[in-house]
């Protein structure tokens, strides 16, 4: 049951976990600046490595996401833009990318 529960939470806030996180500075410049397919982990134990809009629901759910950039994806982006893959650590079959432009945010 617990697992279903931690499931339920990881896909209700990936998109709120891939929006935040594409657009903080910090995150930015460790992807940008990372090999390709190099995952970090964002993790409700090291809040102060997150987006401070993403503390309450990653401490209160226990949420965990592997994020990386990644040179390819089944979604369409712009050939000049970078792809942020995230995925929900425990749950491969929840993942989302996003596409970031290099001035975009910094």
């Amino acid at each position: 049951m617990q697992f279903a529960i931690a499931e339920k939470f990881h896909e209700k806030y990936l998109e709120d976990v891939a929006m935040e996180i594409s657009q903080d500075s910090l995150w930015r410049k460790r992807l940008f600046e990372g090999q390709y397919h190099e995952q970090f982990l964002a993790t409700y134990k090291e809040l102060e490595e997150l987006p401070c809009q993403l503390w309450t629901i990653f401490s209160q759910y226990g949420l965990e996401f592997l994020v990386s950039k990644v040179q390819s994806c089944p979604e369409t982006f712009d050939e000049n833009l970078t792809i942020f893959k995230f995925q929900a650590k425990g749950f491969s079959h929840l993942v989302r990318y996003s596409g970031n432009g290099r001035n975009n945010f910094e």
